[in-house]
């Protein structure tokens, strides 16, 4: 078993019992009823996504992408990078395996954390909601304040960790997946 699915299933199983004796097995049925809600409202988008994935891979080689890595290295990568992040669309299910996708491909660790903070910094789907649950101009006071964090946020990861691509940090010496 991956370390991601018992990392996952320990406290699911807890909560599961915590439900169990708060409510009885009512209660427990009661969150698998909402999980398969939610699973089959997400089921459609998370297939269309790793179509879309499968695609990208088959598309963008490693030739391709080494490539666009020269062209765009340093602060253009991370730029670029970043705002990339921010406009991809979906949640953490989607861009997380859209980002793993390229990991046998060699993609330098730090354009990783500028996709992943841009995403998170940035998302532009985050505007509609922002806009008309607080203010306009508070949106636009968080977007300028934050705008340069997920950037240098790169930039530091690129000084420790030059050179290195998303497998080298991510797996031990040794180590398979």
């Amino acid at each position: 078993m991956k370390k991601s699915f018992i990392f996952i299933l320990i406290p699911t199983v807890i909560l599961a019992l915590i439900a169990y004796f708060v409510g009885g097995i009512d209660l427990v049925l009661d969150g698998l009823t909402v999980a398969s809600k939610t699973a089959g409202q997400s089921s459609i988008m998370l297939i269309v996504s790793f179509v879309l994935i499968g695609q990208l891979n088959i598309l963008i080689t490693k030739e391709i992408l080494d490539g666009w890595l020269q062209k765009f290295s340093g602060i253009k990568g991370i730029i670029i990078s970043a705002f990339a992040g921010g406009l991809f669309p979906g949640g953490p299910y989607i861009y997380y395996p859209f980002i793993q996708s390229f990991n046998n491909k060699g993609i330098p660790f730090y354009i990783f954390i500028a996709f992943i903070m841009g995403k998170n910094v940035y998302d532009i789907s985050r505007v509609p909601m922002e806009i008309s649950l607080v203010d306009p101009k508070i949106s636009l006071v968080r977007y300028l304040v934050t705008l340069p964090i997920p950037i240098l946020i790169a930039m530091i990861t690129r000084r420790f960790f030059q050179g290195k691509a998303m497998d080298d940090v991510f797996i031990s010496p040794g180590e398979k997946e």
